[in-house]
């Protein structure tokens, strides 16, 4: 988030002291909180954002920013823990089965189509290539199966993926991750996993390519975000 380049940053300046980071930049609006910063540098990050905006902490200082969501926000926030993976050292290998024969994997681009898209995909895959690469599996000539980084850094990348719903269980996802994390790889970047615990489909994937849960951290909302819970 801080090497967005659109991270406004309240609270401290150490992870001892604590801090506020918030990042909206076009469909990206997200809120990280780093340590047990003051109740109004949370309270000003939170101020006039979108109800699909969410709460990112660590584990250890959930209860801290629950107590303080609860005594200064209007709006009921409710907490949920988000597993994270990455693919095991040292071969990092990723199990991905062969793409379907009437496939076609490569990056999206600025010309093909997104109308045959659900609205809440459609929105999300606008403005994601706008922002950075997107993998796309294609079936019938139309995009149908996307996996893009959300977040950089120097050395990972937090994978997103999706799939419209007539075309899942045909290995299509598996395709376009297998196809970013090779993408991807080629600027020395590894891939992170991140889904909701409840979110039972995303971690058997996760699973069957080969990602082993290495941590946590609680994601805070107080409405659906469209990223976690599949769409508007």
């Amino acid at each position: 988030m801080l090497l967005s380049g659109h991270a406004e940053v309240t609270g401290g300046d150490s992870v001892e002291t604590g801090f506020v980071v918030r990042v909206r930049h076009g469909a990206q609006s997200v809120v990280g909180v780093v340590g047990r910063p003051p109740a109004d540098a949370i309270a000003r990050a939170l101020d006039n954002i979108t109800d699909m905006t969410p709460l990112l902490a660590q584990v250890g200082n959930a209860e801290y920013i629950q107590r303080t969501l609860d005594g200064s926000r209007p709006e009921r926030w409710s907490g949920e823990a988000a597993i994270m993976h990455a693919l095991p050292a040292p071969d990092r290998t990723l199990h991905a089965p062969r793409p379907a024969p009437d496939a076609d994997i490569r990056l999206l681009t600025s010309a093909d189509p997104l109308d045959h898209l659900p609205p809440g995909l459609r929105h999300e895959m606008t403005h994601a290539r706008l922002l950075g690469p997107v993998g796309a599996a294609f079936a019938d000539g139309l995009p149908v199966s996307f996996c893009y980084p959300v977040w950089t850094t120097e050395a990972l990348w937090d994978l997103s993926i999706d799939t419209v719903e007539t075309h899942r269980r045909r290995s299509l996802a598996a395709s376009a991750v297998a196809f970013m994390v090779d993408h991807m790889r080629r600027d020395g970047r590894e891939p992170v996993w991140g889904a909701l615990a409840s979110n039972t489909p995303s971690l058997r994937l996760a699973a069957k390519l080969g990602f082993a849960p290495v941590g946590q951290i609680v994601v805070f909302s107080k409405g659906q975000w469209a990223y976690l819970t599949g769409g508007f």
